[in-house]
């Protein structure tokens, strides 16, 4: 599923990258086969849920491996294999990756009309496998995007005043892959409203690796996901802006 060649970005840029470590990655998945998940993803019917509260909006997710289709499924299974690992420990510097079977908060994400994803930091502890997060990955599946309809993801880096200050982004064309380092203020999302026509969603498969050891970066653990406005203010129920 992968092609037999494609760039690596050096650990070095992948270190130095702004405003926390990763890399944007172009065409790395077959075309033939990633249009095999493109299709599988567009006409699934068979969701886990969609979400709607302050933090996001119109964003339906699968992450249980017996509804998943079989070209999603080959596709997590390359990404979960020993030469992808080592291709993701060399690029990031990372050691002792694992990925996740439990597909927590993983699998395929697609939001349609006007949906968001707040800016937020990702749990930081896996309960179930008693590990610390560590990278996440996204493969979009968007072919023919227009950049008017929004849906980029952004990535943050809070200012000495607390405010979030975005420094990168990436919108969701097809066969684009994001690698990105999470800890406690590795602060990314989609947080504005998407204007997109009937019929057309956002999606994207969406994959996390743990690591055994507590990276220095993380502070308590923590299962829940950490909202912020662009102030730096925490998102909840009472201050859902």
């Amino acid at each position: 599923m992968l092609k037999r060649k494609f760039a690596v970005p050096e650990q070095s840029v992948y270190s130095s990258a702004r405003p926390f470590p990763h890399a944007v990655m172009k065409d790395i998945w077959s075309e033939e086969k990633l249009d095999e998940v493109r299709d599988a993803v567009e006409n699934n019917t068979n969701w886990d849920g969609e979400k709607s509260f302050y933090g996001s909006v119109g964003k339906r997710w699968c992450s249980t491996w017996w509804k998943l289709p079989r070209p999603v499924v080959d596709m997590i299974q390359v990404a979960s294999q020993p030469p992808f690992l080592r291709m993701l420990e060399k690029m990031t510097g990372e050691t002792g990756l694992i990925p996740d079977p439990y597909l927590k908060g993983g699998g395929i994400h697609s939001t349609a009309g006007d949906g968001f994803l707040k800016m937020h930091a990702d749990f930081n502890w896996h309960g179930e496998m008693q590990l610390y997060r560590r990278l996440n990955l996204l493969v979009y599946l968007n072919r023919d995007w227009d950049e008017n309809w929004g849906g980029n993801l952004d990535l943050a880096r809070r200012d000495a005043s607390g405010n979030l200050n975005v420094e990168a982004s990436v919108y969701p064309h097809f066969n684009t892959t994001v690698v990105f380092t999470t800890d406690d203020t590795s602060f990314h999302g989609q947080p504005d409203p998407m204007t997109l026509p009937e019929g057309v969603a956002r999606n994207s498969i969406a994959l996390y690796y743990y690591v055994a050891e507590k990276p220095q970066s993380l502070g308590e653990r923590r299962s829940g996901t950490d909202y912020r406005n662009l102030a730096g203010s925490k998102l909840n129920r009472r201050n859902p802006n």
